[in-house]
């Protein structure tokens, strides 16, 4: 008994350590704890810290294959006189001073200033950002992988709040190339030029995101606001007021041999121009070449001069669009079923959209948290009025084992959320699992393990 209660006050206590905030104040200071390997990432401890990040990223520094990890929470505390500069500049970089940022000039620093590596938020908020320029504008800036077989990886990066302009810009990642963006929520308000809630253009592969910011500027997402190609939006949704004055879309703003599936959008789409160049749809503005859109919905209102559709604003004529669907209320659209406001808030609509033989991706909004409207359950990891976990997994780090204690349906998720194991519990349950990083969701609540 003893020993468990030890235990508990050790759980406890971090628990406590973790809910610490870090205020910055425009300070950097390199980290002392890691090794920058998946095993033992760098300890991002403070906003010093991940100013520091920024800092050598934008000096050329190389982050390739580096492993990352913010352990506390990160206030900005961002004004016009402390604004955050992205982390990878791209073709700019802080000057020697630290503070100004220029085009290259000679000098021997590189002017692929991209963040190529692994950041884990942790779980963690960020709350306060505040960029107002004309440039790249995001928590990261420009990041890459090195092809599509090496991507570049950002998960679990709350921004709860602040307010971010530029051109190319989004609450997580600015522009990503052969990046796969994971598990992070926007809650900042952004506007520019090629606008997203979580990334502003070039987006390899979105999963288990969503914003809840207003956006607004030229071509604007609810996930992925610019032109450039996306690879996949996966399990995604969108609350966000979205205003655009090119193309505008609940999911992104422009899709060019897309796939977008199982992602929702309800908030307000519209376009406020009377340019012909215009085009605005409740999942996405305007398609080239192809898109496929799978069990998605939208009842987001949507409205347009020109080009308005209830989930797609311009077609092209190679789209795909099955097992989705909208209000009735909308009637703009050749592409999916409309519906009444009854049937989109049924358990029939939750059970079509999860479809037979499928993973219960979709559900109820038991909580009345959407409005009535179904929800997926996978994005419980990361939505901002979640209690905490209220089971106990330990130790954390594990060496091969750990210990769960709870009752209830218990599924344990690789980082790409996969479902690896799902078995009722009722008190301690052991499990053994190679080397890595699992997400544990108990009833609904989940907590991260690392195994190592």
């Amino acid at each position: 008994m003893k020993k468990i209660y030890i235990m508990l006050m050790l759980v406890f206590t971090g628990t406590l350590a973790l809910a610490q905030t870090s205020v910055w104040h425009g300070n950097r200071q390199i980290w002392t704890q890691g090794q920058g390997t998946e095993s033992s990432p760098y300890l991002i401890e403070s906003a010093d810290n991940l100013a520091y990040l920024a800092y050598v990223v934008n000096k050329g520094y190389d982050t390739q294959d580096l492993y990352f990890l913010l352990t506390t929470d990160i206030d900005l505390n961002g004004s016009e006189d402390l604004q955050w500069v992205p982390i990878g500049l791209g073709n700019k970089w802080f000057n020697e001073d630290g503070c100004d940022r220029g085009f290259p000039n000679g000098n021997g620093v590189t002017a692929n200033a991209y963040f190529r590596g692994h950041f884990d938020g942790g779980d963690h908020s960020i709350s306060n950002i505040y960029i107002n320029g004309d440039g790249i504008g995001g928590l990261f800036g420009y990041v890459a992988g090195s092809n599509n077989d090496s991507f570049a990886v950002i998960e679990n990066v709350f921004v709860t709040s602040g307010y971010i302009k530029g051109n190319d810009c989004a609450g997580i990642v600015a522009n990503a190339q052969n990046t796969l963006v994971s598990r992070c929520w926007n809650g900042a308000a952004v506007e520019g030029s090629s606008v997203g809630g979580i990334v502003g253009t070039r987006a390899g592969k979105v999963y288990n995101c969503y914003n809840v910011g207003n956006l607004s500027g030229k071509n604007v997402g609810g996930i992925v606001g610019g032109n450039q190609p996306v690879l996949e939006i996966v399990e995604c949704y969108n609350k966000g007021e979205i205003t655009a004055t090119g193309f505008g879309g609940g999911i992104t703003s422009f899709a060019r041999g897309t796939i977008i599936n199982n992602c929702y959008n309800t908030g307000n789409v519209s376009c406020i121009t009377e340019d012909n160049m215009i085009a605005t749809g409740g999942l996405v503005g305007a398609v080239q070449l192809r898109c496929t859109i799978t069990n998605c919905y939208n009842v987001g209102d949507v409205s347009s001069v020109h080009n308005m559709g209830c989930l797609i604003g311009m077609p092209s004529s190679n789209n795909t669009v099955e097992n989705s669907y909208y209000l009735s209320t909308c009637t703009e659209s050749e592409y999916g079923e409309p519906k009444d406001p009854d049937y989109m808030r049924s358990q029939e609509l939750v059970d079509a959209l999860n479809g037979p033989g499928r993973d219960q991706i979709w559900a109820m909004d038991e909580g009345n948290t959407n409005e009535g409207f179904p929800v997926l359950t996978k994005n419980n990891l990361a939505v901002e009025e979640a209690s905490k976990a209220t089971f106990i997994v330990y130790p954390n780090p594990a060496q091969g084992r750990f210990t769960i204690e709870g009752a209830g349906t218990l599924c344990i998720a690789n980082v790409l959320g996969q479902k690896i194991m799902s078995k009722e519990i009722n008190g301690m349950e052991t499990i053994a699992l190679s080397k890595g990083m699992y997400f544990v969701t108990l009833n609904g609540k989940t907590q991260k393990i690392v195994v190592e």
